[in-house]
């Protein structure tokens, strides 16, 4: 049985949930289902989506409570024949439930979760999440376990991890022009961090575990490759703690795998965090992981198997994980041979396609059950 799917998604910018977005629909064509993207106009997700071949319906909207986008979702959901609408945002959730919530033959809602924030518990927010007419797909363990724990029925729940084309991350990929870049000399250690630059990614206590790390191995660089709003918020706190050329701030990198390709160690500094598709990047480029114990990340991270987990909020323990992994050589071959092995066989994007199709037959058969 094929679907048809409209994708829905309220974000402007590029960010990790459009990326999967996109690979979710590209694999879900290749087994026979039909996909329309609903985006913002002049969206990049419009744009790559596109020119990609699919249908792209461009609809402002500006907000959940948006009573012309909803409309025009609505007519769009319709025209389309959809017997499934996707909502890859938080926002689309919103908007998703009113498209199927006017509709005489209404299709089913399917919610992406991608953060593990805690379910609010206002009730306009307990009538969202606890909708009948929902279905959820949570991006890890931990995502699902912040669902049920704000009220949604486990059944209406299933686990589907991101994944990623391995295609794009070529082990053993050049990365000497970015460490040219990032100034690092012959025999200096390069530890990355790829992120946007907001609060829950932590980075602040990247930047102060930084000045621990330098104190025990000076030949350490940092940087972090992104953009966001707190970045002349992290570029103040370099300068206060006299990192100056030791820790640079990137930017938004196109070549993000050579970016990968050029880190000696990734370092994930974050305190909340539904799975993390750098990690997994890392993972499959060879490059050792420390990373917080948080939200999904225990998913990709075991500790001591194919990484180093550390307490979120604690720049002296995820200090003390970058300095034992630098100063240990055949702990870093092992961890990044394991790590390397586990996300091809888990976390690929076709896994991850493979994983939402089955979800969706599994909620279709669902539909007609009391809830």
């Amino acid at each position: 049985m094929s679907f048809r799917i409209v994708h829905i998604d309220t974000e402007h910018g590029w960010r990790g949930g459009e990326n999967q977005a996109l690979l979710l629909a590209m694999g879900l064509r290749g087994r026979g289902h039909e996909n329309l993207f609903a985006a913002q106009p002049g969206s990049e997700l419009a744009r790559r989506a596109r020119d990609m071949g699919f249908a792209v319906a461009e609809i402002a909207m500006r907000g959940e409570w948006d009573v012309r986008a909803r409309w025009r979702l609505r007519r769009a959901a319709r025209d389309f024949h959809a017997d499934l609408v996707h909502a890859h945002t938080a926002h689309a959730h919103g908007l998703g439930l009113a498209v199927v919530g006017r509709a005489e033959s209404p299709p089913l809602l399917v919610v992406s979760r991608r953060v593990d924030f805690a379910v609010g518990r206002s009730w306009l927010s307990r009538r969202k999440y606890l909708s009948p007419l929902c279905r959820y797909i949570a991006i890890s363990n931990g995502v699902r376990d912040v669902l049920v724990a704000g009220g949604v029925r486990p059944e209406n729940v299933c686990v589907v991890h991101s994944g990623v084309d391995p295609a794009r991350f070529q082990y053993g990929r050049d990365g000497a022009a970015f460490r040219a870049e990032m100034g690092c000399a012959p025999g200096d250690a390069l530890v990355g961090n790829v992120g946007a630059l907001t609060d829950h990614k932590g980075h602040c206590y990247l930047i102060e575990a930084a000045g621990r790390v330098l104190e025990k191995a000076p030949h350490a660089r940092f940087c972090i490759v992104g953009k966001g709003e707190l970045r002349p918020d992290l570029e103040r706190r370099i300068r206060e703690r006299g990192l100056g050329e030791r820790f640079r701030l990137a930017g938004y990198r196109d070549d993000v795998e050579a970016c990968f390709a050029a880190f000696d160690l990734f370092a994930l500094s974050s305190h909340l965090e539904g799975l993390c598709t750098s990690v997994i990047d890392a993972m499959l480029l060879g490059v050792p992981v420390v990373a917080t114990r948080t939200g999904g990340v225990p998913d990709l991270v075991r500790n001591e198997e194919t990484g180093v987990l550390v307490e979120p909020r604690n720049p002296e323990a995820l200090a003390n994980g970058i300095i034992r992994l630098l100063g240990d050589e055949a702990l870093r071959a092992r961890l990044s041979a394991c790590a390397r092995d586990f996300a091809r066989n888990h976390f690929t994007a076709d896994a991850m396609v493979a994983g939402v199709e089955q979800s969706y037959r599994v909620f279709m058969g669902r539909v007609g059950e009391k809830t």
